[in-house]
């Protein structure tokens, strides 16, 4: 895996104008030797479209990254120009030829 990404993290807390508590500007840590692909038995560029008059494609996506590799459900991986959201927990495969984590993605446009 050759591949460069960003994660995207909202940073501590703050309070804003109101008082309430918010999100701190969002954290990038670049990671390398990494891949984001298509999921297992996928056809490549596969999506989902749904017809209600909203244009909306959901894209799907796995993030092969190092074991090692800090990457939250709350996460966001920026790759060539595109922001894909974690949806869900990383699998760690620590006991095969290649160490790596997998990370299931979602693009959502429209």
């Amino acid at each position: 895996m050759s591949d460069e990404v960003d994660i995207e993290r909202d940073g501590p807390r703050v309070r804003d104008s109101t008082g309430s508590y918010v999100p701190g500007p969002p954290t990038l840590t670049h990671v390398t030797g990494c891949a984001v692909m298509s999921p297992y038995g996928v056809a490549v560029g596969s999506s989902s479209e749904v017809n209600d008059a909203s244009h909306t494609i959901t894209v799907r996506r796995v993030f092969f990254a190092p074991v090692g590799t800090d990457v939250r459900p709350e996460d966001r991986i920026l790759h060539r120009g595109k922001r894909y959201q974690v949806i869900g927990t990383p699998l760690i495969f620590e006991a095969t030829t290649l160490r790596h984590l997998e990370v299931p993605l979602q693009e959502v446009t429209g």
